[in-house]
């Protein structure tokens, strides 16, 4: 069998307190990713999602702290040294930014953005890469290209923008693409184009991609598997379509109840109970336990490990395999 593009190993990854010592956040994460795969990962606000991308792209804070191992293509991330993650970052892994006016910069044109790595890493001349950036922005079907990639970020619009960012991080041709809610800040119509070039890219240049999102309906589109974490714990993990239409984890069941429908319309939206728990105030045992409908004595009495299933599924719930009598 193919060795896996990814595998993230056992990761756990606490910061600095302010009060001394270390706050655990995200624990117990481990992730196969094969060439080509799509991932899926959702959770509500404050579930580790975005941690998990940082992790993997080595752009952690100095205050968090990481152990376990996250090996790309078999060469271990979380031993590299900066100079070394630095030519992995770009050429083996790409990532576009949630907002991608923040993450470009303001005081260079577009097209020297695009640019600027492969004249770095790859040692064209800028003349050639800047011919190379046109090229790129007509992939990710920039209008009027040229012109547009002598603009500076804040002359264009929130979907163009993030055509920049896609451009960016498809520039080097790296073998797994990142895409941390890359279609949050846009509309719907520019939602759903940005969403058709990132399939294009990943079927046509055989990338795998990671793509973390609340809307589970984007998640549907795209993904093949789906991981869904809470409070820094994976509570399930499967087949998109198999953890949608068939959830294991009460969380999971509560995110689907949660997606507003249109026969809904002029009703009360249906919601989980309570918020997301601070990292450093999770209830006892299962730190889902109080928000759940179907939390039982049980589900306080310890947090429960993470059970393999049937299907290459996995589930973090005592009840999902009849552990405990209701």
């Amino acid at each position: 069998m193919t060795p896996p593009l990814l595998r993230i190993e056992d990761l756990a990854i606490s910061i600095d307190s302010a009060h001394g010592g270390r706050q655990p956040i995200l624990t117990d994460i481990d992730v196969t990713l094969h060439a080509g795969e799509t991932l899926g990962i959702v959770g509500e606000s404050g579930s580790g999602k975005s941690l998990l991308s940082l992790a993997v792209m080595g752009l952690l804070p100095p205050v968090a702290h990481a152990t376990g191992r996250i090996l790309l293509e078999g060469r271990d991330l979380l031993a590299m040294d900066e100079d070394t993650l630095c030519t992995v970052r770009g050429r083996s892994i790409g990532m576009i930014f949630q907002e991608p006016l923040t993450a470009l910069n303001p005081a260079m044109t577009v097209g020297d953005q695009i640019a600027e790595g492969l004249v770095v890493q790859e040692g064209l001349s800028w003349r050639a890469a800047r011919r190379e950036a046109v090229t790129l922005l007509d992939r990710v079907r920039m209008p009027d290209a040229a012109r547009l990639s002598r603009a500076y970020p804040h002359a264009l619009s929130g979907g163009q923008r993030q055509r920049v960012g896609i451009a960016i991080a498809l520039a080097m041709k790296p073998a797994l693409m990142i895409a941390d809610e890359p279609t949050t800040a846009l509309d719907v119509t520019v939602q759903a184009e940005v969403l058709d070039i990132l399939d294009d890219l990943t079927r046509d240049a055989g990338m795998a991609l990671i793509l973390v999102s609340h809307d589970l309906g984007v998640i549907a589109r795209m993904c093949a598997r789906t991981l869904v974490l809470y409070a820094g714990r994976r509570m399930e993990e499967g087949a998109t379509r198999e953890v949608l239409t068939a959830p294991l984890n009460p969380y999971t069941r509560g995110l689907l109840r949660a997606v507003p429908r249109r026969q809904a319309q002029g009703g009360r939206l249906l919601t989980i109970p309570g918020t997301v728990p601070s990292f450093a105030a999770l209830p006892p045992g299962c730190c889902f336990s109080d928000r759940c409908p179907d939390v039982i004595a049980a589900c306080h009495a310890g947090e429960p490990a993470w059970t393999p299933a049937a299907s290459g599924r996995g589930v973090r719930c005592i009840r999902a395999h009849g552990e405990a009598a209701s």
